[in-house]
């Protein structure tokens, strides 16, 4: 015996898949520009500390909540 399908879960399962697909594709950038952030640090000039801490806290948690979203 066939099993009917519904469209709509055909279109969420999708929907779903693309969501997980852009997720993925978010942390692999973050992730890139935390580590890009980290290695520019030795070189950035000590009055510009502060900002430059300030933008990796804020990447480690737009990471954290990405992969959270998992």
């Amino acid at each position: 015996m066939a099993e009917v399908i519904h469209f709509h879960d055909v279109l969420h399962a999708r929907r779903k898949q693309r969501e997980q697909e852009h997720i993925h594709r978010c942390i692999e950038i973050i992730g890139q520009s935390l580590q890009s952030q980290l290695a520019d640090l030795p070189h950035t000039p000590e009055a510009e500390w502060g900002v430059r801490a300030g933008k990796i806290r804020k990447l480690s948690e737009l990471l954290e909540y990405a992969t959270g979203l998992l």
